[in-house]
């Protein structure tokens, strides 16, 4: 049985993007000019969301269009587990149900290729821009490898281009972000790493527990990344990432992509468009602008707000499946970026906050494809 995050999630951003974006951009009669100028950038630049996705339906596709993203990183292989108490999702990445997704993937960019590309390289990147094209990149949120190192050459083979090394439980190589212990890597975890290296693998470790994600960064030997993430600093929560964290991964390289999965901004409501702007700032202090993007950690579309829709989701995302600490609630998404226009509406907020353009178009695309272009080729 699939995991229901697809149901879940279809109907979301129900309530106008823009009426919700309009506190982090200012007075009304400002935001029009404003938007004039973040489209101009945002059509000119290059833009990388290192964990969303969409429908694999004619809805999808609208919905990838209206975006006018030039990268997504899609999760492939997710199941709910038939019998997860105590286990909770550590039986939710099988090998086998990896693979079907990316054949799955794979044959339906290949049957829309008028809409979408695939996202194995750098160049790839840049040409599905030049063409008008979304491009997508393979991922997995959990290392679905089955203990043989060779299966990460194999699931290179199927277009996997971004692997975590753990999700919230351990696995063969680590602990996860909500495991009681905190452990690090393994000796195959490193061993893993290392092949994921080699292959030419982004190491992720956003679900990973503290000591893992540090050991993925000190034994990468190629940049290692945070796909989707946010800052311990602003909002203490299992799977947001401590300053010394983000130094480190700043030091290696690395990139980490900041979620609009609201409970990981800002752990009371409201949690609006300027809470995630803040964990930008705080990046950027922190570490400089070379390391912050997009990992938003939603379908296209966003997040469901329908109040009929409640209980499902909170049934969803609730026990057996994910622990308390992980503190879901209802509705989930960051208001201002809960539609296929949030990336539109953060570049209006970032010029709104001063950046400057060049900076923004790093953190737009331009230091994820850095890093893509580093490791993947």
């Amino acid at each position: 049985m699939t995991i229901s995050r697809r149901d879940i999630i279809r109907g979301g951003g129900a309530l106008a993007a823009f009426a919700w974006a309009a506190p982090a951009l200012g007075k009304a009669a400002d935001i029009a000019p404003l938007m004039k100028d973040a489209d101009a950038l945002y059509n000119e630049s290059i833009i990388i969301d290192m964990l969303c996705d969409e429908f694999r339906d004619a809805s999808g596709l609208e919905q990838i269009k209206l975006s006018g993203l030039t990268t997504m990183s899609t999760t492939l292989g997710v199941r709910r587990p038939e019998s997860p108490r105590g286990s909770y999702m550590m039986n939710g990445f099988t090998r086998d149900n990896g693979i079907a997704d990316c054949v799955a993937w794979n044959k339906f960019i290949a049957e829309n290729n008028s809409i979408i590309a695939p996202a194995r390289s750098a160049a790839d990147i840049r040409s599905a821009k030049a063409a008008g094209k979304t491009s997508v990149m393979l991922n997995f949120q959990n290392a679905p490898i089955d203990g043989e190192l060779d299966n990460i050459d194999m699931f290179h083979g199927l277009g996997i281009r971004v692997m975590q090394v753990t999700y919230n439980e351990r696995n063969l190589l680590g602990d996860g972000s909500t495991e009681r212990t905190n452990a690090g890597l393994s000796d195959f975890g490193i061993a893993a790493v290392h092949r994921m290296n080699e292959v030419g693998i982004l190491v992720d470790s956003s679900h990973s527990g503290a000591q893992t994600t540090m050991d993925a960064i000190t034994f990468s030997k190629r940049p290692p990344i945070i796909s989707h993430s946010n800052c311990a600093a602003l909002n203490e929560h299992p799977r947001t990432k401590s300053d010394e964290i983000i130094r480190a991964l700043a030091k290696k390289g690395g990139v980490m992509g900041l979620t609009t999965v609201n409970t990981m901004v800002k752990r009371d409501f409201p949690v609006t468009m300027e809470h995630w702007l803040d964990h930008v700032d705080h990046i950027v202090k922190l570490v400089g602008v070379d390391h912050v993007g997009f990992g938003t950690d939603t379908l296209i579309r966003g997040w469901p707000t329908d109040p009929k829709q409640k209980q499902e989701f909170l049934d969803a995302y609730g026990e057996p499946y994910f622990k308390s600490s992980y503190r879901f609630r209802y509705p989930f998404g960051t208001e201002g970026m809960n539609d296929a226009k949030k990336w539109r509406f953060a570049t209006a907020g970032l010029i709104k906050r001063g950046y400057k353009e060049a900076d923004i178009v790093k953190i737009l695309g331009g230091n994820w494809l850095r890093i893509i272009a580093d490791v993947v080729g």
